[in-house]
């Protein structure tokens, strides 16, 4: 009963990853997106 190889984990480090960018990036989006704008506006 204890080995099932079909059992997924609930936390895995590819969500762990995605998190972290998302977190990281949120608060980075104006910054981006305004030096695209700014340099696609010249």
């Amino acid at each position: 009963m204890g080995n099932n190889s079909d059992f997924k984990e609930a936390f895995n480090w590819w969500y762990f990853g995605a998190i972290l960018v998302t977190l990281l990036a949120l608060p980075l989006m104006h910054v981006i997106l305004g030096w695209i704008v700014f340099f696609f506006s010249n």
